[in-house]
């Protein structure tokens, strides 16, 4: 087996006592990674590095400079990087989950942790929602291997025995995850997004299965959810690497549900696996997050669980937050949600459970972020025509593009569509126009608190504004 880095440099008995590949974090013997990124190049400081006394800089890039702290030049540095992050920040954690996808991580997550806490079992989270250590702090959903790596270390030290965690398509393209291996990894769908990143679908099939080809453990447990976009060409390519999988979904499949049968707010559901037959109720679910839970109780199952306990908890299944959140009820028995929804396959899946439960209208309020994928917004603004009998386009979070152009690709010649910029504005002016039954989806931002526009943020809180107007 290959020495990773840090362990090559600790042979040399060079003293290692922190790692980093951000210049302004160096101190004497730290280890400095100089990784070239989309904005900023590490190699660049260098230079300023050497004057903090590291132990070592390591590099894929070659250089001249002339010192005499080891430069040491590695043919990838993020996966060095995040191989010696995981091998500084020691953690024995009995088992480990991974969930990639365009759309369902965050739930997935959410669930298994209510699961697993439930059956008496410490669950610790990394993903869109954060952890239980708010010490450690990222805007990302896979964060930078030295946060996950100190977390993992936290979850470790307060004994938690399971980590379920988000794996984004940038972490995987990144090797934020290089060097850590998983009991259960997941698949839940890849649909348009990102793709500003990716550049095609392709890419970004590919930058999802790296978690399969890379992180699974020898004994490990594969699922794949079959009734999704893109089944078809992500089954190929994981057969073709000879990466063994099971299947979940509506489909023939390993993991199958189906739905018996719906009464009000409640459902029945079935899951079969291996010839047995298992059944779930919910109560005020929604029907895409029942399938969420229901993949998150698939992956307990193969930890080690009982379907027929974790089945009885299914009724007391939480909502997400920030996914289908109930924010209330008006006086007319009008509701309003708010949804992350921010790609057209989690706003269709959205729109068409409202429709499910909708006696009266149905409203949608939301924009898309700037900076990020634009093919995806006219995509959006087609989706809503599609679903909604009234529409308002605002803001999201627009950060450094110009506001205007974002809504303006939104709505497109559509006259069906309202256009108020300002999202606090447009939320009031939704909600106080509900009538009797009608239902109100706030889309786009779900559990986040701040709303950024040219790299400012200001604390913004959908669930909040809309109680206001409620």
């Amino acid at each position: 087996m290959t020495l990773n880095i840090l362990s090559r440099i600790q042979a040399k008995k060079i003293s290692v006592e922190g790692i980093t590949c951000d210049s302004r974090q160096v101190k004497k013997n730290f280890l400095f990674f100089a990784i070239k990124g989309s904005n900023i190049d590490g190699n660049q400081y260098i230079k300023e590095v050497l004057k903090k006394q590291p132990s070592a800089i390591i590099t894929s890039t070659k250089n001249k400079i002339k010192t005499n702290i080891p430069i040491i030049l590695v043919s990838n540095v993020r996966k060095e990087y995040a191989s010696a992050a995981y091998s500084f920040y020691y953690s024995n954690i009995n088992k480990k989950i991974a969930i990639t996808g365009t759309n369902g991580k965050t739930s997935v997550v959410f669930f298994i942790e209510f699961i697993l806490k439930e059956l008496g079992s410490k669950c610790g989270t990394i993903g869109t929602l954060g952890s239980k250590f708010k010490n450690i702090r990222s805007n990302l959903t896979t964060p930078d291997p030295i946060d996950i790596s100190q977390l993992l270390h936290k979850f470790y030290k307060n004994n938690y025995d399971t980590v379920a965690m988000e794996a984004s398509s940038h972490a995987l393209d990144q090797y934020r995850l290089y060097g850590l291996s998983y009991d259960v990894l997941a698949l839940t769908n890849v649909s348009h997004d990102h793709l500003d990143y990716h550049k095609n679908i392709n890419n970004y099939i590919n930058a999802k299965l790296k978690l399969f080809a890379q992180n699974q453990k020898s004994n490990g447990i594969n699922i794949i959810v079959n009734d999704t976009k893109n089944y078809l060409s992500i089954s190929r390519k994981l057969k073709s690497r000879k990466i063994k999988f099971k299947t979940f979904g509506y489909k023939k499949s390993d993991f199958q549900i189906k739905e018996i049968y719906r009464l009000n707010d409640k459902v029945k559901m079935e899951l079969k696996y291996d010839l047995k037959k298992y059944i779930f109720e919910f109560n005020n679910l929604p029907t895409f997050q029942i399938k969420n839970f229901l993949l998150a109780a698939s992956i307990v199952f193969k930890l080690g669980y009982e379907f027929n306990s974790i089945s009885a908890l299914s009724l007391k299944a939480p909502s997400v937050p920030g996914r289908m959140e109930l924010a209330g009820i008006k006086a007319n028995k009008s509701k309003v949600f708010i949804d992350f929804a921010h790609t057209p396959d989690a706003l269709i899946n959205v729109l068409q459970e409202a429709k499910i439960m909708n006696k009266g209208k149905l409203h949608l309020v939301f924009g898309c972020g700037g900076d990020r994928d634009k093919e995806k917004r006219s995509l959006m603004g087609k989706v809503a025509l599609k679903y909604a009998d009234n529409i308002i386009v605002t803001d999201d979070n627009p950060r450094n593009e110009n506001p205007q152009f974002i809504r303006q690709q939104i709505i497109g010649d559509s006259k069906k569509i309202l256009e108020i910029p300002d999202r606090k504005k447009a939320i009031k002016y939704a909600a106080e126009n509900l009538g009797k039954n009608d239902i109100l989806i706030i889309a786009g931002k779900g559990h986040e608190k701040f709303q950024i526009m040219k790299n400012k943020s200001t604390p913004f809180d959908d669930v909040k504004i809309s109680r206001r107007y409620i």
